[in-house]
């Protein structure tokens, strides 16, 4: 009989894996690439189609600007209530909420007891301002995560809903404004069966978290709570030592501060500062050892260093890393205007100063005005069918003055998303624009999945906040083929889109979380 129930379970947990997706980080995955894989629902024939499934409102008091984080998706859950979707976002008063993703019900609240005081500098924000995050990729295939029984060193793959109380697996990070890594049970929102972690400074403003492996990352910005720096800690390590890599400067570039490449290799963009491996940075890419953060390389772009500090909130936009020809690749952007791609081998080349490749330059300089530029994170896909690799950019502010790109969808002033493809001239690469999008106001980091680019304008405005929207772009084009009506509520902060199995989500100022889908293939939605 135990072995019959078993053997049930397995091909229910087997059915489940075919189609169940998770949105586990910032951007989807520890690569930042914004690129859902494996979704059956989100397609251009019914793109068009897609209703505000439901607003959940919760109790969470918003902190300043910062409200509730980006959400994550978890596809497939076994709980003591059944088998679960659950949709996990984090509060800055130090909260993180679970709610059903099918049935709009809260199934839990986790609040962390802190004893941190108020934030001593000024111009920074009280409150949780992580970005929460846990194990795993944007995908609906090998949903694999390693299960390992507390005591033991051999791990063994199962789907990740089988490692609900144990260690790091079946858990969501979050941390808390004192600056304890909280590790919280998927399950119920128990955060007490792993102890939290002591790991960055109380009052840090960062970015959102990443996981490689047993390792957490976070960046912090601001000079909040301390200098500068990126700080990894070891869950699998005796006394979780926690490593920092300060940088001297300005804070890890863009809302996810890290990507990771295959390898484990740790890759961030620092806009202004200096180390003792690459000198003064300008723009720098550099690329760490995991867990000690250790430089192995680096890249600066050449020209002239960047004028001084913007005032921009989350500046610049975080690398992302994608396979070409069975290497890594990681994608940049330059307050040049241009991007960059580099060679996971050889950063910048032997000077440092040369990459693979760079574009001619779109986004218009900063100047006097703070926030322009590319923002972010990036998206970035493969069309297997077309043998053709796109990325796509958010662009803040207006493009530069006599760019050529060969599809425009109006005048954007305000902001929008700009897409490349990646081509191979004469045995070199090669990035070109393809499109920009119609006008979006402080457009958040994009989401790709089947050829559609998806894009909220945040509304997040310093000339006054608007509603944010959600648009629904052709990938190939940037044609507008969704756009949300009035039924948004508040601008958007510091939050980016998530999708998976058939639905969109995002969040906004008046702790709001929004859901778009399609209504004939919902079970029966009620109120929270």
């Amino acid at each position: 009989m135990r072995r019959a129930g078993w053997g049930v379970l397995s091909a229910v947990i087997g059915c489940g894996l075919l189609w169940a997706a998770d949105w586990a980080t910032e951007s989807g995955s520890p690569q930042r690439d914004g690129w859902l894989k494996g979704e059956k629902s989100l397609v251009k024939e019914k793109a068009g189609g897609l209703h505000l499934l439901y607003r959940a409102t919760l109790d969470n008091a918003s902190k300043g600007a910062n409200a509730l984080s980006s959400p994550l998706v978890l596809g497939n859950l076994i709980t003591y209530r059944g088998f679960k979707e659950m949709l996990f976002v984090g509060g800055s008063a130090d909260n993180v909420y679970s709610i059903d993703a099918d049935l709009n019900r809260l199934l839990w609240k986790t609040h962390f007891d802190v004893r941190a005081e108020p934030p001593a500098a000024s111009g920074c924000a009280e409150g949780m301002t992580a970005g929460i995050a846990m194990p795993g990729s944007a995908t609906a295939l090998g949903r694999g995560a390693t299960w390992r029984r507390p005591g033991t060193t051999a791990g063994r793959s199962l789907p990740s809903f089988f490692g609900g109380g144990f260690g790091r697996n079946g858990s969501v990070f979050a941390v808390s404004s004192d600056g304890w890594l909280r590790i919280v049970r998927q399950s119920d929102g128990n955060d007490t069966a792993v102890a939290p972690v002591k790991f960055v400074p109380p009052n840090s403003q960062l970015s959102s978290l990443n996981v490689g492996g047993a390792v957490v990352y976070a960046g912090t910005r601001g000079d909040c709570g301390g200098p500068n720096a990126l700080y990894a800690v070891d869950l699998d390590a005796a006394d979780h030592p926690v490593k920092m890599f300060p940088t001297n400067g300005s804070g890890p570039a863009g809302a996810g501060a890290t990507a990771i490449g295959s390898d484990g290799t740790v890759y961030l963009q620092v806009a202004r500062g200096h180390g003792e491996a690459a000198g003064e940075y300008q723009d720098t890419v550099l690329a760490l050892t995991p867990g000690d953060l250790t430089v192995k390389d680096y890249f600066t772009p050449a020209g002239a260093p960047r004028a001084g500090k913007s005032g921009a909130a989350v500046e610049g936009v975080t690398p992302a890393v994608f396979r070409w020809k069975g290497r890594d690749v990681i994608v940049a952007g330059g307050a040049d205007g241009r991007l960059y791609l580099l060679d996971s081998k050889s950063l910048g080349g032997p000077d440092h100063h040369t990459p693979l490749a760079r574009s001619e330059p779109v986004a218009a300089a900063n100047g006097k005005s703070a926030g322009r530029g590319w923002w972010g994170d990036f998206a970035t896909w493969e069309d297997a069918d077309a043998n053709q690799r796109w990325i796509y950019a958010a662009l803040r502010g207006p493009a530069r003055a006599g760019t050529k790109i060969p599809a425009t969808n109006g005048a954007a002033p305000d902001g929008s998303i700009v897409a490349f493809q990646v081509e191979e001239r004469g045995g070199r690469l090669a990035l070109a624009p393809r499109w920009i999008s119609r006008n979006l106001l402080a457009p958040a980091a994009p989401v790709t999945t089947n050829g559609l680019v998806f894009a909220l304008a945040t509304g997040d405005s310093p000339r006054g906040a608007k509603p944010a929207a959600l648009y629904v772009l052709d990938g190939a084009t940037g044609k507008e083929l969704f756009a949300t009506g009035k039924e948004v509520r508040a601008f958007s902060h510091a939050s980016s889109l998530a999708a998976a199995n058939g639905r969109v989500y995002f969040t906004t100022h008046d702790n709001a979380v929004y859901c778009y889908g399609f209504p004939a293939e919902q079970p029966q939605l009620t109120e929270p």
